[in-house]
């Protein structure tokens, strides 16, 4: 376990090129599973053609339940059109099927998803721009945010409470008692959820989930403004030398966005897990 100090603050919902505390600029996009639905019912062979990869298109295939197909094609969509926007606005023009999102191989930061490029001449403009992605998907969202350095993650779900089953698989007693000082503008009721989603931005920010159960990320100490987290990390794996995270509510939903700021290698800025594919 390492200890982590992360820095935090309630936000309206970050947009594009949103600066986080402490350090970190990432841009969101949202979204409504809905509109994928039905674009998708409406063209089940030209949506996911136009979207989607080479690579991409057997695994769509593969997903059975046509409610996991929809979800899976929308954190794709949400993906490729946050990226090919940022691309776009720097001048490139790139076309979603030029892209790939796919899970990357296992390693100490397996399962989080990786931004791959068809071609080679794409390597140098994509990596300026777009160094790291998340992905996280409700019943009614799909959410994709893009750190423009470092690494990044996110989290979305409805904002509900926690029975006191819940809360006492998922959390220590310590960290219930923490909720009320960490999220003093949250009712009683969601102060579980936002520290749920706290957790999980943080974890796939790095690249871990909770692998290692519902201990491998413990709030330790916190207020308002700063906590102190023991995240079980890879040996290997950089903790970063400035991590924060921004949260709050989008209608009926609550988010966090958690960004890592890597530790320069050489004097230059990790480029996060970027790869070209044939």
């Amino acid at each position: 376990m390492r200890a982590i100090r992360v820095s935090w603050t309630e936000s309206a919902l970050p947009g594009s090129g949103t600066s986080l505390p402490g350090g970190g600029t990432v841009t969101t996009e949202w979204l409504p599973i809905a509109q994928v639905r039905g674009d998708y019912a409406a063209a089940p062979s030209a949506y996911p053609a136009h979207y989607l990869a080479p690579a991409e298109l057997p695994v769509l295939t593969r997903i059975a339940a046509p409610k996991r197909q929809v979800e899976w094609l929308a954190g794709r969509v949400a993906a490729k059109r946050l990226v090919c926007l940022v691309l776009e606005r720097a001048g490139l023009t790139v076309r979603p099927g030029e892209l790939a999102v796919l899970g990357n191989k296992p390693g100490s930061r397996a399962g989080k998803p990786e931004l791959s490029w068809r071609t080679t001449a794409l390597a140098g403009s994509v990596g300026r721009h777009a160094a790291d992605i998340s992905l996280a998907h409700t019943l009614r969202f799909a959410v994709c945010a893009l750190a423009h350095s470092g690494r990044v993650g996110v989290d979305v779900e409805p904002l509900r409470g926690f029975s006191p089953a819940l809360r006492r698989t998922v959390f220590t007693e310590h960290e219930v008692a923490l909720a009320g000082t960490a999220f003093p503008a949250f009712d009683t009721r969601h102060r579980s959820a936002a520290l749920w989603v706290v957790k999980e931005a943080l974890l796939k920010a790095y690249g871990i989930g909770f692998a290692h159960g519902w201990g491998t990320a413990r709030l330790r100490a916190a207020d308002a403004t700063a906590a102190v987290f023991d995240i079980a990390l890879p040996a290997e794996a950089d903790p970063g030398h400035r991590v924060s995270v921004r949260y709050g509510r989008v209608t009926d939903h609550i988010f966090a966005i958690a960004s890592v700021a890597s530790r320069p290698q050489d004097g230059h800025q990790q480029k996060g897990q970027l790869r070209a594919w044939d």
